[in-house]
């Protein structure tokens, strides 16, 4: 006996589990977005705050210069301990930018169910192995290192001491 329900030879529930994996897909990418947009305005706000935090010393720092040249009691060390302080916030939003990349790239691996890089000098995501950005064109410089005497990037045999994989061309580190 032929099943209830058939379509040119493919049965409705191989056609139903079809569809809903491809539900699921969609569900996974939209899901890993959101995500990612959360997680990235959540860094956002954490720079825009360091930046009004850097912009407010700065103003400290004008008023304090003046008050000691007005005083003629100007102190080099005083005003070094304050610059530091500003140098360190600088620091904290390259570390907020660094994550941001981050969490682009972790997202941009879910979607797209392989592993990417993004260029560092535009940002934008390159699948892993790839020798040029697909966007700018600069070459994409990964260092990695071997793993034995295999290649980490194609997995060939490599000679000890080599700095470059024969094969593939990537470096040995």
């Amino acid at each position: 006996m032929r099943p209830f329900i058939e379509m040119k030879g493919v049965k409705m529930a191989d056609f139903f589990d079809k569809v809903m994996g491809s539900i699921n897909k969609g569900v996974d990418a939209v899901s890993s977005k959101g995500k990612e947009l959360i997680e990235t305005a959540k860094l956002r706000a954490k720079i825009r705050d360091v930046e009004s935090t850097i912009q407010n010393r700065f103003n400290a720092l004008g008023k304090k210069v003046f008050e000691m040249i007005n005083k003629e009691i100007l102190s080099e060390e005083n005003l070094k301990a304050d610059c530091g302080e500003i140098t360190a916030l600088y620091k904290k939003i390259t570390e907020l930018e660094e994550a941001i990349k981050q969490v682009e790239l972790e997202a941009l691996k879910m979607r797209r169910g392989v592993d990417a890089i993004m260029c560092k000098k535009c940002g934008a995501p390159n699948k892993a192995g790839d020798k040029f950005c697909s966007a700018c064109g600069s070459a994409l410089a990964v260092e990695v290192k071997s793993e034995g005497n295999n290649c980490p990037a194609c997995g060939v045999s490599i000679k000890e001491g080599s700095k470059v994989c024969e094969r593939c061309g990537e470096k040995i580190v």
